[in-house]
């Protein structure tokens, strides 16, 4: 049975600020030329005497990445795994492990100009105007729905901006996916206890460019609270996209 590795890779629009997914033209069949996520088989066992092969899953993860995208995420996890008999007709029986990469906007600089690899709006993704090939939509809706239900308990939505960033960028970013915070929250939440420090530095942001303080997020691992972190108010689950 093959096993293989795809990403889903989601970054904020520079100039938009909606979420956005990174696709790779395939360079051969099945499908061949059409967009699909990056991603790559397992290698079980060297091609060749001597030859290299994944003696981990963390090392399929770091080759596939390095060799097709150039540069690693900010944040990176698995998600739930997919498995069937008709995933990619040409295989047989297959199984992904789907991983979301979150990518701020530092990270992704070096990426517009890497050949072959462009950003798709996430809505289109979801809705159907952007087909992909294989069960790739289905892997999108899974990532982005775990990725929904854990921003609303963690810090992980920081990992979609960048390094030094003001606190009304993290309203604004909580906004885009439909739940509203407060910069009040931001202070208890993270300036308070230490996860948010201040980098000292100012920037001013919109259009009356009023200076606003940078911080920068400290923590070696998600930071989980108790309580959801704002109210959801109508944003489109990522399931209800995928069964119009």
């Amino acid at each position: 049975m093959v096993v293989t590795l795809d990403f889903i890779c989601l970054r904020l629009n520079p100039d938009s600020g909606q979420p956005e997914v990174m696709l790779q033209q395939r360079q051969r069949g099945p499908e061949k030329g059409r967009d699909a996520l990056v991603g790559g088989w397992v290698w079980e066992q060297p091609a060749e005497e001597g030859g290299e092969f994944d003696r981990t899953l963390d090392d399929a993860v770091i080759r596939i990445m390095q060799h097709k995208v150039g540069v690693m995420p900010s944040y990176l996890e698995q998600v739930r795994a997919e498995g069937s008999l008709h995933r990619d007709p040409a295989l047989g029986w297959s199984v992904t492990i789907p991983h979301l990469c979150l990518f701020n906007r530092d990270d992704t600089e070096s990426l517009q100009t890497r050949e072959g690899i462009r950003w798709a709006p996430l809505a289109s993704i979801l809705e159907g105007g952007c087909p992909l090939p294989f069960d790739h939509r289905t892997l999108v809706a899974n990532a982005y729905e775990a990725f929904l239900n854990k921003i609303k308990y963690s810090s992980l939505l920081l990992y979609l901006l960048p390094e030094k960033v003001a606190v009304s960028q993290i309203v604004d970013a909580y906004d885009t996916f439909g739940i509203r915070v407060t910069k009040q929250t931001v202070f208890s939440r993270w300036v308070n206890p230490g996860l948010l420090v201040d980098t000292g530095e100012k920037k001013s942001l919109g259009a009356r460019g009023q200076a606003s303080k940078l911080y920068r997020l400290e923590e070696r691992s998600l930071s989980y609270f108790d309580s959801e972190i704002g109210k959801s108010y109508g944003a489109r689950s990522a399931r209800t996209a995928t069964t119009d």
